[in-house]
Formats: structure tokens, C-alpha cells, sequence
């Protein structure tokens, strides 16, 4: 085996940088914000990063990273921004936009599981203070209010990050709203906050005591009507002397914080309220079963001024500073601009809702294929990162390939490999074949085979058009993770399995030419060098990437892992002027080689979770990295 010597001057400076962020994946409510003051700059979760962007130039991105699990807004149905469970966390921004409060899932890296909540100065994109809890901001920004499912409620002094009030509830808590603020004048202002119950809605007025020189906070309950009213109020607004929910139920109930009593409840949706806006004097309501609706009205009155029905469950709705739009968010992992005045609708964003098993580039650098483990496939402009078509089936999909001929070639777990077109804006399936008995785990495409492998351990050789079977080999004893096209003799296949083989075929002489064993970690994926006798290069679960040549049985090299901890590696592939490697592992990170040094030249953190899949684009200018988080991250990469 070859003995790798680091040498200074063969080592050229590269570095890649964030470019983009594609993983709003709509999984949890409320996790989109329009700044307050910025009418052009929303702000979203994507995982456990926060994403800060222009909604008029993707290109324009801003990363907020504090998390080390999915950030989710406090409307979720169970808890909403106010009211969460010790395992949810929120997006909130004040009004005067100078804070922003995140959080997110119980940590997993945390005793307890414990949920932080990280308050951002935005103008510096820097922490501000740290809190255990997901929060809500009061109107002035100076107080944070949040509720966790061991029925604990909190308020926080922002100024000084004191517990201001804390109490446990008989129940947890599904709603907490800020009500406007009393006493303006005064020192020490008064605030009206209502929160939500099983069977309650209370409405609280958090008084400054002077002999005791804190807040207090008085509480009553609202009154229903006799019958009575059983629902759960998971969002809501309060607008002068009146409380408007949004319930699971799918109508809007309204009550009158001065009388405390229930006044009206107006039907909207199916599938339950789960956000509400109001923008230029407008009450808005959009429900799980993707119908948006416009109300104006005062008490018992209300009118429905417009309507809308989207593609999915709308699980977010933020109207931007001037009120002239709303951003809603899906739960199909897609992002809509609607106009205030009468809802049309012009898609902003999409994205994947599940995680992402594999991505691939075609001849062409600006567009890439992107597929997931909830039968989506998309295929992408890189220039608007918006989708040029999509396709789904009821079946996770492992791999893809964007093939010569224009069509998306996708191994599915039902064991199928189906054929879609890349035509703008269609959907539509051309072919599907049963390739392997336990699912379809690797595509690859010539212009003359088309090549599998499947769970069943099988690698198979399948005619371009007729798509008659060629050849299948049986030499692994584990799903094949990885299969490579020879870059020098396009009759010869490498596969690789976690069975720790890899192994190459002759589809000319029909038979596998040569079989290497891994001595150490399960070989999980392979890629091929431009020098070196063509070497194949495999990472594996050690986290050693070796070198393999078909005139050898053992590794020719080997390049172990930049960090004394034990990597995971995941996938690999070699850059296209073959100076390069990249691979990614299950820390969530991306780790760049230079293979003249084989030094590791950059970690790059970007993923919550596992990275699943690298490629490099063909004109070597980006890096395109997914994750088990359901994100696809876009890296520029620069030779300096």
C-alpha cells in the first residue's frame, strides 16, 4: 500500500463557501416569518439553521447557525409560538424587527433533551442571549413568553434575561398570544397576553407590582356559551378588544378580551385553522387542507372578501411590512407569494419533505435531479433553484440519474425503476420496470445499458431501449450501496457493498474480472481517479477512503480521516479535473481532499443530519451536498 507524504508545494489553495440553502420542508407550522420592517427579507427554518433571504433574489442568503436539532415555530398543533413542549422550539421576530428568537426539537446531544432557545440581534447576525424554551415576543420586544409540555409557563425580561413569572397549569398549553399593550405612559407598562387550554381560553394582565417591585400576572377565564364549545385553539391574534383563534376544528372563534365572553365562531377549512395574518385590516385564515381565506368583519359580522385553494396543507402565513403580500408555507415543502388584496398565487420555493437519498447532474451544470425517501423527484435550475419539473410515487426513491437522452431514470424500494420526463412543468412517467425483488438501491445509464443494483444483492445489466435483461451478477451479500461507470473502458462496471466488496465486471466477457475485499469499515460508497492508473477510490464506515487497481487484490493506498474522532463516511466523488474528493459522513459533514497532498483541505458544516450524497457539478464550480435533515445544500467552490 502507498504511504502518503504531505508536501507544502503540491498543495493548492481551494476553498468551498455556502451558497445556497434548500430545505424548508414544511413539517412543522409556522416557521416563516416576514421581517417586520424588511418588506423584502423573510425569514424561515430549514432544519437546524435559519435561514435569512431575499424573496425577490434567492441568490441573496444569510445563515443564522445556534441548533443542533430542527428548528420548529411554536404553531405547531399541539403548542403554538407562545405554547410548546419542552421538544418543540419557535421562530418569532419583534416588531421593530431588532430581534429574532429561535428554537428547536429537543437536543439530542443534551441531557434531558433539553430545547434552547437562542435570541439573535439581527442587524449583527449575532447571539444575543440564551434561554430553555421557545418564545414569543411581547409587542415592545422586552418580555418572551413560552409554555413546555410539563405544563410549565415562563416570561422572560429579555434586558436581562430574569425569569419575570413562572407557573405549572392543570394542562398543557396550545396557544399563547400577546395582546396589545396598557398603559403606554407609564414606566412600568402593563400587557394582556391570552393562552389556550383543553377546555379553557384565559385571558392575563401582567401588572408591575410596586411593594414587591416585579410583575404579576391576573388571570380569568373566558366565558363559552352553555352547550358549550370543545375545541383546540392552536393560533391566533388579538386585534383591539378582541381575541380571533384559529381551532383543529377548522373554524375561527371570537371573543371579546373586555367581556371575556365567546362571541361567534365562523367555519373556514377542513383539516383545522393553522395560521392566522392580518394584513391592511384583514383577518386571514389557512387551513390544513391548503384553502386560504379572507375575512373582514367586527364581532359577529364577517364577510369573506377572497379565497384561494392551494396544492397542500398550508402550514405557515406571514405577511410582509408594507402588507401587500403573504408568504405561505405547505406542508409539500413548498413556499407561495400571495397578493393581500385578492390571494393569487406565484410559487416562491420547493423543497424536499423527506430525507434526501440521492442527487445527480446531467451534461449540463446549471440543472440537477434531487430525489427523497417520500417519492419525490425534482429536477432543479440552479440559476432560480426552482423546480423545472417534479414527479411522485407512493414509493421511496433511492437513486437517479439524469440519463443522456433526457429522461429521469429512479430506483424506487418497490423494486421498480420508472422512466420521467424532463419536459418543463410535466410530470409525466414514460416507462417503469421490476428490476430487483427488495427495491431498486443504484441506477447508472449508457448509451447503451442501463445498469442496477437492488437490495436483493443483485447487480444487473439491462438493454438501453429494448430494456430486455443482459446479465445479472449475484457477488455481493449485501444491497449494493454504490455502482461506477468506468471512465476508460465503457464495457467495465465497479460495484460496491457494505458487504465490504467491491467488484468489477466485463459486460463484453460477461463475467466479474476481479473482486477486492475492504480490510476494514463496510464499504458504503466509490468513486474513480483521472490518474493513477484510473484508481477507484472507496470511502467506507471507518472513514478511510482507499485505492483500488484491478491488477492488485489489496488497496494500493489510503487516506484516513482528518479528525481524531471515528467518521462515518456516507458517499464520495472525485472533482472533474481529478485533483479532488469529496465525501460526506454521518457527523453531517462534508470533507474536501486534495488527492496531490491528500491532506483533508475543509470540513464543511452545513447539514442537521447524515450527509447522504455529494456531487460535483461538470464545470467544477459547485459542490452539492444532501442530508438526511431533507436539505440540499449548494456550495461554490473556488481554486485560489
Amino acid at each position: 500500500m502507498r504511504s502518503f507524504v504531505f508536501d507544502p508545494d503540491l498543495t493548492e489553495s481551494a476553498v468551498a463557501e455556502l451558497e445556497h440553502f434548500i430545505g424548508y420542508g414544511g413539517k412543522h407550522l409556522n416557521t416563516v416569518r416576514y421581517h417586520p420592517t424588511e418588506a423584502e427579507t423573510l425569514v424561515y427554518a430549514a432544519a437546524s439553521a435559519i435561514i435569512i433571504e431575499n424573496v425577490n433574489d434567492p441568490h441573496k442568503q444569510e445563515f443564522l447557525r445556534g441548533h443542533d436539532a430542527d428548528v420548529r415555530c411554536p404553531s405547531t398543533p399541539v403548542l403554538s409560538v407562545a405554547a410548546v413542549p419542552v421538544a418543540v422550539s419557535a421562530i418569532d421576530l419583534s416588531l421593530n424587527g431588532k430581534l429574532l428568537a429561535s428554537g428547536q426539537l429537543g437536543s439530542p446531544f443534551r441531557k434531558g433533551a433539553v430545547a434552547p432557545v437562542v435570541v439573535w440581534d439581527f442587524d449583527n447576525r449575532s447571539r444575543y442571549i440564551d434561554f430553555n424554551g421557545p418564545v414569543r415576543f411581547s409587542p415592545d420586544g422586552r418580555f418572551l413568553v413560552a409554555t413546555g409540555a410539563n405544563q410549565m409557563i415562563f416570561v422572560w425580561d429579555v434586558s436581562t434575561g430574569e425569569v419575570v413569572y413562572n407557573r405549572r397549569t392543570e394542562s398543557p398549553c396550545f396557544l399563547g398570544v400577546w395582546g396589545p399593550i396598557l398603559d403606554l405612559s407609564s414606566r412600568y407598562p402593563s400587557y394582556q397576553l391570552c393562552t389556550t387550554y383543553d377546555s379553557q381560553v384565559l385571558y392575563h394582565v401582567m401588572k408591575f407590582d410596586m411593594r414587591s417591585m416585579c410583575y404579576t400576572l391576573e388571570s380569568d377565564a373566558m366565558q363559552f356559551p352553555p352547550s358549550g364549545l370543545q375545541r383546540k385553539h392552536i393560533c391566533g391574534l388579538v386585534t383591539g378588544d378582541f381575541l380571533t383563534t384559529g381551532t383543529s376544528a377548522g373554524d375561527l372563534c371570537v371573543f371579546n378580551i373586555k367581556t371575556k365572553v365567546f362571541r361567534t365562531a365562523l367555519p373556514v377549512c377542513n383539516n383545522g385553522v393553522t395560521s392566522m395574518a392580518q394584513p391592511l385590516g384583514r383577518n386571514l385564515g389557512a387551513g390544513g387542507d391548503g384553502r386560504i381565506k379572507a375575512l373582514r368583519g367586527f364581532d359577529i359580522q364577517w364577510d369573506v372578501l377572497a379565497e384561494n385553494m392551494l396544492d397542500s396543507g398550508v402550514t405557515a402565513l406571514t405577511p410582509s411590512a408594507d402588507g401587500a403580500e403573504l408568504v405561505a408555507g405547505s406542508r409539500n415543502g413548498k413556499m407561495w407569494r400571495l397578493l393581500s388584496s385578492d390571494l393569487t398565487a406565484t410559487l416562491q420555493s420547493a423543497s424536499h419533505t423527506g430525507e434526501v437519498t440521492d442527487i445527480a447532474f446531467g451534461t449540463r451544470s446549471d440543472v440537477l435531479c434531487t430525489v427523497s425517501d417520500t417519492g419525490e423527484v425534482f429536477l432543479l435550475d440552479l440559476s432560480d433553484y426552482m423546480p423545472i419539473t417534479t414527479a411522485f410515487a407512493k414509493s421511496p426513491v433511492r437513486t437517479a440519474v439524469f440519463a443522456r437522452n433526457g429522461e429521469i431514470l429512479a430506483g424506487y424500494d418497490d423494486g421498480y425503476l420508472r422512466a420521467w420526463s424532463s419536459d418543463k412543468g410535466t410530470s409525466k412517467q414514460l416507462w417503469q420496470m421490476n428490476c430487483h425483488r427488495q427495491g431498486v438501491t443504484v441506477v447508472r445509464e449508457t448509451a447503451n445499458f442501463v445498469v442496477t443494483g437492488g437490495g436483493d444483492s443483485a447487480v444487473r445489466f439491462w438493454h438501453r431501449t429494448s430494456r430486455e435483461m443482459l446479465s445479472s451478477f449475484q457477488n455481493h451479500r449485501k444491497p449494493v450501496a454504490d455502482i461506477l461507470l468506468d471512465e476508460v473502458s465503457p464495457h467495465v462496471v465497479h460495484s460496491a457493498s457494505e458487504d465490504k466488496l467491491v467488484v468489477t465486471y466485463d459486460l463484453k466477457q460477461n463475467k466479474a474480472l476481479v473482486q477486492h475485499t475492504s480490510p476494514g469499515g463496510n464499504i458504503t460508497g466509490i468513486s474513480q481517479r483521472k490518474d493513477h492508473d484510473n484508481e477507484v477510490v472507496s470511502c467506507a464506515q471507518d472513514g478511510k477512503l482507499l485505492f483500488w487497481d484491478v491488477d492488485y487484490p489489496d488497496p494500493t493506498g489510503c487516506i484516513d480521516g482528518p479528525t481524531e474522532s471515528m467518521l462515518r463516511l456516507r458517499c464520495c466523488e472525485i472533482s472533474p479535473n481529478g485533483r479532488y474528493i469529496a465525501a460526506g459522513s454521518d457527523d453531517a459533514r462534508m470533507y474536501i481532499y486534495d488527492l496531490v497532498s491528500c491532506q483533508c483541505i475543509q470540513e464543511c458544516e452545513g447539514h442537521s443530519g447524515g450527509i447522504t450524497q455529494v456531487r460535483w457539478s461538470p464545470d467544477q464550480k459547485q459542490l452539492i451536498s444532501a442530508g438526511k435533515d431533507g436539505c440540499v445544500i449548494v456550495w461554490n467552490f473556488f481554486e485560489l
